[in-house]
Parts: structure tokens; sequence; C-alpha cells
């Protein structure tokens, strides 16, 4: 399969990044958006995707699945194909994201509609009568809406789309009266919503012409990105986020951040081992009692527990200095901070090399 020929400018394609949800458990996240420069030298460049009103925050290195239609113009197939993010760009009101391709596309099998918080009030006439329609959110198929009334399920209404995404007043418009088209609307289900009285409507569109599903998927493009106008503002916050949001960052479901946390409690459990060892080790406390009945303590330390504390010390010096020299490599890449717990328990453990050191050396005993 030829991408060059595929992934061009302007062309819709899908986002697919792995996340984890409240209860840890990993999701895939799709997001949708557009090609910005088509497919060379094995790299090309995508529009950053929106996700809640902002655009989503992509790591360099990371991994994702980009999901474009089949080149056949009769097929509705679609592929996928795995891509590593190489840079991201912010310029001229413009976030993008390059991706390098790392593997062949596969054959996908479904595909989730295109849905954007859109609100809009359509009119339709129900026996004889003329109601409004409330979006909630529209896709490249259907829509959820409220209205006044309950619609029965598989009622048909129409409405009159205008897919021109700013008004024929605006200056910069480039207002068609051919994208004002009728669109047949089979009701799916309608459900009371008691606290607001309205019928919360899933809807689904049927009938679209090729060219009608290409004007609302534009449609829906431009409203997903026109958050970005909205404020004069939002350019130097866009900037900000892409710049320093990434300085106090850590992806805590990496590979590298897990094996930092391993390091980090073998070093704590290490730490509390050579604790009770040095606690052991301590020369025993003589009591009033013990004078009374004259009974003998050891007034020495013991150099066996001593010498277990010293060594579980150095080998958590060791692994301490290992973890951290993994995370100076990851800080250098700009994907993490410094790994406090290691450098905490590296502290500690050589407090405690120092301290048997000088124990050993007042009291003359001998560990090795």
């Amino acid at each position: 399969m030829e991408l060059s020929n595929i992934l061009l400018p302007s062309h819709s394609v899908e986002v697919t990044v792995s996340v984890r949800d409240e209860n840890l458990k990993a999701t895939d996240l799709i997001l949708r958006t557009v090609i910005e420069t088509g497919f060379k030298d094995g790299v090309f460049k995508i529009i950053a995707p929106i996700y809640h009103g902002k655009v989503y925050n992509f790591h360099i290195d990371e991994y994702l699945l980009v999901t474009f239609s089949s080149p056949d113009p009769s097929s509705k197939d679609l592929f996928s194909v795995k891509c590593r993010i190489v840079d991201r760009n912010f310029a001229h009101n413009l976030s993008t994201i390059k991706l390098m391709v790392v593997d062949k596309p596969t054959k996908v099998q479904r595909r989730q509609s295109f849905r954007v918080n859109i609100y809009n009030t359509y009119t339709f006439n129900f026996r004889n009568s003329n109601y409004e329609l409330m979006t909630k959110d529209i896709s490249s198929s259907g829509m959820l809406a409220l209205s006044t009334i309950q619609l029965p399920s598989n009622t048909i209404i129409e409405i009159t789309f205008d897919a021109n995404p700013k008004p024929k007043e605006a200056l910069d418009s480039d207002y068609q009266d051919y994208k004002i088209f009728k669109i047949r609307c089979r009701i799916l289900d309608s459900m009371p919503q008691v606290e607001i009285r309205r019928y919360l409507n899933r809807i689904q569109f049927e009938g679209l012409t090729e060219t009608e599903s290409q004007f609302l998927i534009q449609y829906l493009y431009a409203k997903q990105t026109e958050i970005l106008h909205l404020n004069p503002e939002i350019s130097q916050k866009i900037t900000s986020y892409f710049d320093h949001e990434d300085d106090n960052f850590i992806d805590i479901y990496s590979t590298e951040y897990k094996r930092l946390q391993v390091f980090g409690l073998i070093g704590t459990v290490g730490i509390f081992i050579a604790f009770v060892m040095l606690l052991f080790s301590r020369p025993k406390k003589m009591y009033v009692l013990d004078y009374f009945f004259d009974f003998y303590r050891p007034q020495f330390w013991k150099s066996e527990y001593l010498f277990g504390a010293l060594i579980v010390a150095i080998i958590i010096v060791i692994l301490d200095l290992i973890g951290l020299t993994l995370n100076l490599r990851e800080i250098r890449k700009n994907n993490s901070t410094i790994h406090w717990p290691l450098l905490l328990t590296l502290m500690i453990a050589l407090s405690i090399i120092i301290f048997v050191y000088i124990v050993t050396s007042i009291n003359q005993l001998p560990l090795f």
C-alpha cells in the first residue's frame, strides 16, 4: 500500500492512544483530526486533535495508531498504521504533530462516528405541528437532541441542516448556499429528562448522499477547531501549554517510571531492614533491677548485625545509583523529573555506612 497516495493533506484520520481510566484499566481514546502535510520519507503531519476543549497533550516518542479509509473510493474498509511522534510544533495559530510510520498498515474492522458537542436548534414538523430540536452533540451518523415532546421510536422527521461553519455576514465567511440541505432523521429512542422537562432523543441520519456526508464531516471538523479562534488569547495559552506542561509531567504508566518505583520500593524495604539490624546491634541498656539482682548485660556492639546493616546499605546505594542513572536519562529526554524517593534512600543508606564506619572505628570492632 502506497501511503503517499493515501495520507494526503486535508484528509480525515482517527488517532488512537492508550489511556487509563479511574480504575487504572487500559482503554483506547479515539481522537479525530485531519492531515496537515502528506506522507513523505516515512513521516507526515497531522493537526493536533482537540479533547475536552483543548489540544490533546501528546509526548515525543509516544506511539499511537492512525486510522484512515481505504484508497478505493467504492470500499468502506479502514486501515490503521502504527506511528511514533517525532516532533510537535505550534505556528500560525495551529498546533501540529509530526508522525513517523513504524509498521505496515493493517485492516481494521469498525469505526466510531465522529462526534462533536454542538448546540444548535433545528425546526421539525410532527403531526402537523412545528417543534424544535436543541442538539447536545452531532456526529457524522446522527445526533443527541432535546425536544419538548416525546417522539415515538422509529418516527421519521426532517430537518434543514446548514453545513456552513460561519454565517454569511461573517467577514471571513465562505458561505455557500449548496451546503444547506435536508436531513432525514430516524428517532431511535426518546427518554424523559424530568429535571428540565425535556426529552433526550437519539437520532440516526438516513439517506445522506456522499457529498452531503462530506459537507457534514467538514462542518464537524470546523466546529471542533472553532474554539481556537473564540478567545484572542487562546494562541498564547496553547503555546504555554505546549512549551511548559511537560516540565512537571510524570507518566506514571510508563515502563521507566514503574522500574524506578521498583528501585524505590527495594530501597525503602532495605532501609527498614538496615535500621532493624542497627537496633539489634546496640549494647544492652542496664536498668536499676539489673544492678539489684546483679544481672549482666553485654555492653558492646554486635559486629554481626553491624556487618549486616553495612551490606544492606551498600546494596541500596548500588541500586539507587543505577535507578538515578536511568532517571537521569529520562530527564535528558524531557520525559520525567528527579525521582526523590531514590535520592532520599541513597542519602539514608550513605548515612548508615558512615555511622557503621564511625562505630566500628571507635570500638575497634572487626567487620570482616
